[in-house]
């Protein structure tokens, strides 16, 4: 949802923020942009927030830096674990849950997270503390867990039910579940072992959280405006109709106050117990706006969180708010350019609120208005050079700026409706644009006039690289590649080794240049794709997009955030997730120099590869092997090399002298075979013997002992 202005250009100056472990920082939106789910207030200045991606940030001067990282759940490739909830002790002791019946603990202050075992693998929504040892955990499939050690070991109990749980509250021996089936409150008044199926009204919606200020009184909230209220400890539920007809995600009872998350502009209040509510406008500074999950309160302050990692904080108690999180644009991003890493950078893609999203110092701060009242979603993007450049899209539609991406006008495409989803051009005038039912068009005119070309395929074509004015070529579904030597008169069919997918070509020369597509499809060709050879990658998933600035050096990204970065020509890969959603796009300048693009308005810059750097070698040894790290003993760093003879699912995790385990440096991650290395950062552990070992498809490897002097 945008907000109204009272000012046409917009751009926001990106704060100072503290990343950890990120080789890839989030420029927009910042300080990042991933889903929070969970916030927590420790006092006007100290705050936590847990999300998506495995996210975890925390700040100590009430938002001006943060610490952030998205390994809370581990080191992930190509998938990511979204943390749904989270229950922090104190700004130290935390712990967070997620997809997959992952939970984890830290201890020190998000610096680390131990896997903690839950027995089952379904999603876990919802967390709450009784006490400081007594806590339940809910989540799908009518999973409920119970700890009364702090949460350090957890326990299944059996429901009876099958039901979605989206939450939990926990009052004495009472638990109370919402869930997503017919209203139903699933409750037990004995801690767990007995368990009734509540209904809190007649209309089936599904309910999101309830909470009891004491044994009798208590709400529950839920879908399309669903809140209800019981004084008699659930026996009986009244609603309320006055309230807006949102998704109400949070309860929280503070201060004789209830409170009510989940509207894109406002939160809910209520001092008489529900009889009357009020709204909080919290939009501050901010330019745009979207749900809202989880609200913390401490004194006077508060603190709420949710999509694209919108953070508004007040100090009195909502009279006035702050926004933390500087969001311009709100969907995907298609296609990216830079002029220079800190110069112009140019994004397309859907319209929210329109298709471009500009920089012009390297993503330090942002234009969002460029082009408005164009309503064309864009998928392609070729600046010729600084000033002219080109962007296609939906509806045959495109567009051309001559001031460096500061204006766009639409050009001319007589005849053309179908979907366009790329564009190449050799010169200001001269280029090509491709899209679905196999469509090519030429222009040589600078896109005033515009040519139908035969390409002998239907496939929806969904990129295209011409080298110069004769020679090019286009990639796209079941398979499709096609070369012209004429400037496009004719098209001819190569065998490009695979038949599913292809969304990206990237040529250097005429004879030379790289494809990838789905299922880790990665092509080299040296012969003028008279040949397409595999290139064996880390990782077996889709490749959406690719950048090679020379045939050695280059980059490939796709779903699930995962990156991954060579300078052999794919010898071996340098591993990489950037903690982000789907990545559509990666313009490299060079081995440390590229941009990113993708869902959720994602756009995020490389720098300092050096930090927890992962190497997969196209080396496959005889059998599994662990080798000895080295140096050893070591300070802080130390490298950790092992061997895998066919594709598996890898755990490489570290251990105290004691066994308790301090890092967990892949967490059953899918990886090709070949020679990995990975450098240890040992930076948070204190100086000792300390033990690491590598899990293979569930069965243990060996492990080695390493020793931090400090």
């Amino acid at each position: 949802m945008k907000r109204n202005l009272l000012f046409a250009a917009v751009l926001f100056l990106v704060s100072v923020y503290s990343y950890s472990q990120l080789s890839w920082k989030w420029m927009h939106p910042t300080p990042q942009g991933n889903t929070l789910r969970y916030t927590k207030m420790f006092s006007a200045t100290d705050w936590v927030a847990v999300g998506y991606g495995g996210t975890f940030m925390k700040t100590t001067n009430a938002g001006v830096n943060w610490y952030i990282t998205h390994d809370a759940a581990g080191v992930k490739t190509t998938s990511q674990t979204s943390l749904y909830n989270a229950h922090f002790f104190n700004m130290t002791t935390g712990i967070v849950c997620g997809s997959s019946g992952q939970i984890y603990r830290t201890t020190n202050g998000g610096l680390n997270f131990d896997s903690i075992p839950s027995g089952v693998t379904a999603t876990l929504y919802g967390i709450h503390f009784v006490d400081a040892n007594t806590g339940y955990i809910g989540g799908s499939s009518g999973t409920v867990l119970k700890s009364t050690d702090a949460g350090a070991t957890w326990s299944a109990l059996t429901t009876g039910t099958t039901y979605t749980i989206n939450n939990i509250f926990a009052l004495n021996n009472r638990v109370y579940c919402p869930t997503s089936t017919s209203s139903i409150l699933l409750t037990s008044y004995d801690g767990g072992v007995n368990w009734f199926k509540d209904t809190t009204a007649a209309t089936a919606n599904s309910l999101y959280d309830v909470a009891f200020k004491d044994s009798l009184n208590g709400i529950v909230s839920g879908a399309t405006a669903t809140v209800r209220r019981t004084t008699d400890a659930g026996l009986t539920w009244t609603p309320y109709t006055t309230l807006t007809s949102t998704s109400f995600w949070s309860i929280l009872y503070n201060s004789n106050t209830w409170y009510l998350s989940g509207s894109s502009n406002y939160v809910y209040r209520s001092t008489n117990d529900g009889v009357s509510w009020d709204s909080l406008q919290f939009m501050g500074n901010q330019y745009y706006t979207s749900t809202y999950y989880y609200l913390d309160r401490n004194g006077t302050n508060m603190l709420t969180g949710g999509l694209y990692g919108l953070l508004n904080s007040t100090t009195n108690t909502g009279a006035n708010w702050t926004a933390h999180n500087y969001l311009g644009y709100s969907s995907t991003l298609n296609d990216i350019w830079c002029s220079s890493m800190n110069g112009k950078v140019i994004a397309v893609g859907s319209v929210a609120p329109t298709p471009f999203l500009v920089s012009t110092n390297g993503g330090v701060n942002w234009i969002y208005d460029i082009g408005t009242g164009i309503t064309t979603a864009l998928n392609g993007l070729k600046m010729v050079n600084a000033n002219v450049g080109y962007a296609s899209g939906s509806s045959g539609k495109m567009f051309k700026t001559t001031n460096g991406g500061m204006n766009w006008d639409s050009v001319s495409f007589v005849g053309a409706t179908s979907t366009l989803y790329c564009t190449d051009f050799i010169s200001v005038d001269t280029g090509w644009a491709c899209g679905s039912s196999g469509t090519v068009y030429k222009t040589v005119n600078g896109g005033l006039n515009w040519a139908l070309q035969t390409t002998g395929t239907t496939s929806t074509l969904y990129r295209m690289d011409m080298v110069n004015a004769l020679t090019g070529y286009i990639i796209g579904s079941s398979g499709a590649c096609r070369k012209t030597t004429d400037g496009g008169t004719t098209w001819t069919a190569q065998t490009s080794n695979y038949s599913s997918t292809l969304y990206w070509i990237n040529m250097i020369d005429v004879n030379s240049g790289y494809l990838a597509g789905i299922g880790g499809t990665l092509r080299r060709t040296t012969n003028g794709g008279a040949n397409w050879d595999t290139v064996v990658t880390p990782i077996s998933a889709s490749q959406y997009s690719i950048s090679f600035p020379t045939m050695n050096t280059g980059y490939v990204v796709g779903s699930a955030g995962y990156t991954y970065r060579t300078s052999n020509g794919g010898t071996s890969w340098e591993i990489k997730n950037s903690g982000a959603s789907t990545l559509n796009a990666v313009f490299a300048k060079g081995y440390d120099s590229a941009f990113v693009a993708g869902s959720g308005a994602i756009v995020q810059k490389y720098y300092n590869g050096l930090v927890g750097r992962i190497t997969w070698h196209n080396l496959v040894p005889e059998k599994y092997t662990l080798e000895q790290n080295y140096p050893n003993p070591f300070n802080p760093v130390t490298t950790i090399k092992f061997g895998l003879p066919k594709t598996a699912n890898v755990t490489l995790k570290v251990y105290d002298i004691l066994g308790r385990e301090v890092s967990i440096l892949f967490n059953n991650v899918p990886l090709n075979a070949g020679t990995v290395v990975y450098n240890f950062d040992g930076t948070d552990l204190a100086s000792g013997v300390y033990f690491y070992s590598l899990i293979v498809n569930n069965t243990k490897i060996d492990t080695k002992r390493m020793v931090l002097l400090k």
